[in-house]
């Protein structure tokens, strides 16, 4: 039993060609604020903001208010699928920016027939994921046609290009460097409104225990730190990563090795394997939480028979800040050629963004949905098994991660 109505979606019900989607967004912390917002307002000849919606009633109204006429404020998802089921509200998608799990409120959207696009991760567990599947099966849902993750890297332009050029080569080897400052470092410029104080305490209780709940069926009775490194950092930051290589090359196969350090949580992350496609091909990824670090660097190199191809990615929070694509390859007869490549007025999210709305207006384009979601989470278990084993606290072969070394993505 999946807990909902089990009354059919029809599959096109979305908004009319030639008119512009009925936009929500949910949860309006950092990056609703200094990155969704600012581009729906930017892309208004595509989107419609319709509908604010967060914990916190004060901020929602602020938001609300300052978004221009029109435009409802909602304190709970469920206030929110109330007022389309009684038709107070069209609302074609929704942009999911809650902090933590998705994969619950995915399911609360879709079967109210709105359209997601959910911020990182999809989910915690396998298990959410799976509910997330029942209800789309009992309404004859395709969720590769009504949800994409944001992977906002995977719409990079340099990705593009990155990806066209690693077809044509062979692979010797794959290196992640993540050089992440606090993230008041990174989101200074944004004026971001203030901590709300309205959310009531005991809402917060409950949302933390739900997630208690499920990051223990994940990962089972985890010695610290390891709960939060899988939840904070594996699915919160190395995904992206996990999802980037996924897009490129395939994917990350065995998970071999993995070492925490650092002077404080959350510390550094060294992790290596295999790839998933190319069995022979190692990859690596260096993660380092550095709190007065200058500026966020992550750096993502591809060496192959006949030279390097490489991307830096910038703080993602700074729309229109160019990743860099660095190829470096032979110059006969006895030189070499380095060159750099940037797309200046491109931003991923911005293609993100547009292409969520074809998603929303029912003509969906390819992209990162639940099946990525899936396989992404079941690497980042891998990834927490093999560090669990590395610091002598195995996970319980009954958790989901205590099993990931045997599930294939």
């Amino acid at each position: 039993m999946t807990g909902f109505d089990e009354q059919p979606v029809p599959a096109g019900d979305a908004a009319p060609r030639g008119e512009r989607v009925r936009i929500a967004v949910i949860g309006l912390g950092a990056i609703s604020q200094s990155v969704h917002l600012p581009l729906i307002r930017r892309n208004a000849d595509l989107i419609e903001l319709v509908a604010v919606v967060d914990l916190s009633d004060a901020r929602a109204r602020e938001i609300a208010e300052a978004s221009g006429a029109g435009v409802a404020a909602f304190a709970s998802i469920e206030s929110l699928i109330d007022a389309v089921a009684a038709g107070a509200i069209r609302v074609d998608g929704a942009i999911l920016a809650t902090s933590g799990s998705h994969a619950a409120d995915v399911a609360r959207l879709v079967a109210a027939g709105i359209r997601v696009l959910a911020e990182k991760p999809l989910a915690f567990s396998l298990a959410e994921a799976e509910a997330l599947r029942e209800v789309a099966g009992d309404r004859g849902i395709d969720l590769a046609e009504w949800v994409r993750v944001g992977y906002m890297k995977e719409h990079d332009p340099a990705s593009a290009a990155a990806k066209a050029l690693l077809a044509e080569v062979e692979i010797r080897a794959v290196t992640v460097e993540v050089l992440h400052p606090a993230d008041g470092a990174q989101l200074a410029f944004a004026n971001l409104a203030a901590p709300p104080s309205d959310v009531p305490a005991e809402t917060l209780a409950a949302l933390i225990a739900a997630t208690d709940a499920t990051v223990a069926t994940a990962i089972g009775d985890a010695a610290d730190p390891l709960p939060k490194l899988y939840t904070n950092v594996v699915l919160g930051s190395i995904v992206h990563d996990i999802g980037l290589l996924r897009h490129l090359v395939g994917g990350i196969g065995t998970v071999d090795r993995a070492r925490h350090t650092g002077p404080a949580f959350p510390g550094s992350l060294s992790l290596g394997g295999t790839l998933a496609e190319r069995t022979d091909v190692p990859w690596s990824i260096d993660w380092h939480f550095i709190p007065r670090y200058p500026e966020y660097r992550e750096t993502v190199t591809f060496h192959h028979e006949a030279g390097t191809i490489a991307l830096t990615f910038a703080v993602p929070y700074v729309l229109n800040v160019p990743t860099v694509l660095t190829v470096v390859e032979n110059a006969e007869p006895l030189g070499s050629r380095r060159s750099e490549t940037r797309w200046m007025q491109e931003e991923a999210f911005e293609h993100e963004l547009r292409s969520f709305a074809a998603l929303a207006a029912g003509h969906p384009e390819p992209g990162p949905s639940v099946a990525e979601g899936v396989a992404d989470i079941i690497v980042g278990q891998r990834m927490l098994r093999t560090l669990a084993d590395s610091i002598g606290a195995p996970l319980g072969e009954a958790s989901e991660a205590g099993a990931a070394g045997e599930r294939r993505a």
